[in-house]
């Protein structure tokens, strides 16, 4: 359905049907237009199956603090993302 053939059954309906889809438009609209709290992204990932679970959060400061980092070799990243743009 196109947005025109929508706009045109819109007009079809009574005043306080078309009030009630404004009201809910207006709804849905203020509450897309800020973003996502993680939790809520979690979910949206969750319910368009690209998570099969939402695993807990880290409570643990021991999978930060004993975490060791990766040697690499070559230039600084930071130097590859400035030739790529220039």
């Amino acid at each position: 359905m196109t947005l025109e053939q929508i706009l045109a059954e819109a007009k079809t309906l009574p005043l306080d049907e078309q009030q009630a889809l404004c009201d809910a438009l207006n709804a849905w609209l203020r509450t897309r237009s800020k973003p996502l709290t993680e939790a809520e992204f979690e979910l949206h990932l969750k319910n368009e199956g690209l998570l099969s679970e939402i695993p807990p959060p880290i409570t643990a400061s021991s999978a930060y603090t004993q975490r060791q980092p990766i040697r690499v070799t070559g230039k600084p990243l930071s130097e590859t993302i400035i030739e790529e743009r220039g």
